[in-house]
């Protein structure tokens, strides 16, 4: 069974049916810097100077908005923006955001080891830029990954479903992948909780800055 679609095949069609006129996307991918932080489990401090030059040659195309779509990526972002006059978004900035500010107890559900410690320390940071003091936890499910690029998607959401229902006292639930995002409505409907995804907010927040 083939593999289903990733976020990089879609989120550009997506974002660009959000905006509703004319938009013109270009993508940029690093094979090394995803698969490197896969096989180390995390994004290594000393690939920081690699992802910097990318931007920086990305720069010279002189973007609008620059979006850093993998999750694994993105813990250094925050230090390049102030490197170059457009904004630079990564794809679970908005979400963790949003996350703060709902409060309560937060849960983070993660497919991929390379995105539970990243996510969970910018909620903490968001937390902390608010002045507020609430829980951070997280349930890693390897498998669903698994499973989704086996072409199982139906699998994948049942196994995303069983680790939602194992943070019982979570108040919000934090679907760490952007390939998460399609089993968004059903935890919602299991779970009663407040959930975020990243491909939506991202888009949301992509479009206050372009317009």
């Amino acid at each position: 069974m083939p593999s289903l679609t990733s976020v990089y095949e879609t989120f550009a069609d997506e974002l660009v049916s959000a905006y509703g006129k004319p938009l013109e996307v270009d993508n940029t991918v690093d094979e090394f810097l995803v698969s490197n932080a896969q096989k180390k489990g995390f994004f290594p401090s000393e690939n920081k100077r690699r992802l910097y030059l990318d931007l920086l040659a990305i720069s010279q195309g002189e973007p609008d908005l620059l979006i850093v779509t993998c999750s694994s990526l993105t813990p250094f972002i925050s230090d390049f923006k102030k490197d170059f006059d457009f904004p630079i978004l990564s794809i679970d900035e908005e979400m963790c955001r949003r996350a703060a500010l709902a409060g309560g107890n937060i849960a983070v559900l993660a497919t991929a080891p390379t995105t539970v410690k990243p996510t969970v320390e910018r909620i903490e940071a968001e937390l902390a830029a608010i002045g507020k003091d609430c829980s951070v936890t997280s349930f890693l499910d390897e498998e669903a990954m698994t499973l989704l690029k086996a072409g199982d998607g139906l699998g994948h959401d049942a196994r995303i479903a069983d680790i939602a229902r194992k943070a019982v006292d979570a108040d919000v639930l934090v679907l760490a992948q952007a390939s998460m995002a399609r089993a968004e409505h059903l935890v919602r409907e299991i779970t009663g909780k407040l959930v975020f995804s990243s491909p939506k907010t991202c888009i949301d927040k992509a479009l206050e800055l372009l317009f």
